[in-house]
């Protein structure tokens, strides 16, 4: 009885294929967050490692990796006193019902309850506390720019007329690998992973740093991926025919 071995051209054809669909969605995740402060684009990185191929005997397989890129994004002035931007290294750390959680973006606002927080509504941290804005201390309960009334210094500390109160708390990690995306422009470290305080942060108000994907670059990068597509589609066709051909001529013998 003839014993056919799976076919090595057309498994990693198939491989490529998976490649490919990797990087259209990371692609299109990064072209997606063009427009979103603070974003950090993806990147796959690759290499080669052996794997034994069934039956016997061996090949070379890629393995992929999904890598953050935490280049500093273009920092903007806006004009709104509540948008903050790290120049250099560091994270924003928030309070959210899942625990504390670190990001890069700036765009504050003030909750119901005069709290500091994200667009999402997490509070932003302050001396490990939420910071409150008291409504007293700005006159009018009006916050503009430029005064003295709301004010956020480069070291991160917060006054509102004159009153200081609290500092943001901006910290970052030895290894930024250990940072994962949590969704909502935020990152959660891996277990163990221990925070640093940055001593002298630069922090900009009435400033955002936004985010660092290159939309050319991406849409180039969805080129290439369409183009890859084909060839591989050709490949697996050639492929098929190769095989129908093969159990043709067997078949005949």
């Amino acid at each position: 009885m003839l014993k056919l071995n799976p076919q090595l051209g057309l498994l990693e054809t198939l491989e490529g294929g998976r490649l490919l669909e990797r990087r259209l969605n990371v692609s299109a995740n990064n072209l997606a967050n063009v427009d979103t402060p603070g974003f950090k684009k993806d990147r796959l990185t690759f290499r080669e490692v052996l794997m034994r191929k069934y039956p016997r005997g061996w090949r070379t397989f890629k393995e992929v990796t999904v890598r953050t890129d935490f280049q500093q994004g273009p920092v903007e002035f806006t004009g709104n006193p509540l948008d903050v931007a790290i120049v250099g290294e560091g994270f924003f750390k928030v309070q959210t019902p899942q625990g504390v959680a670190y990001t890069r973006a700036g765009n504050f606002r003030l909750d119901g309850q005069r709290r500091l927080v994200t667009p999402e509504g997490y509070p932003v941290l302050a001396n490990g506390a939420p910071i409150i804005v008291d409504p007293g201390l700005a006159k009018g309960g009006l916050i503009t720019l430029p005064n003295e009334r709301f004010l956020i210094n480069a070291d991160g500390t917060v006054s509102v007329d004159g009153t200081e109160v609290g500092r943001l708390d901006v910290v970052t990690f030895a290894d930024l690998s250990v940072l994962k995306k949590r969704g909502e422009n935020l990152f959660v470290p891996s277990e163990g992973a221990q925070e640093i305080p940055v001593e002298n942060p630069d922090l900009r108000q009435g400033y955002l740093e936004q985010s660092n994907a290159d939309p050319l670059e991406e849409m180039v990068n969805l080129i290439e991926i369409q183009r890859e597509f084909e060839a591989i589609q050709k490949g697996i066709k050639s492929e098929t025919e190769n095989t129908s051909r093969m159990i043709e001529t067997y078949g005949r013998t």
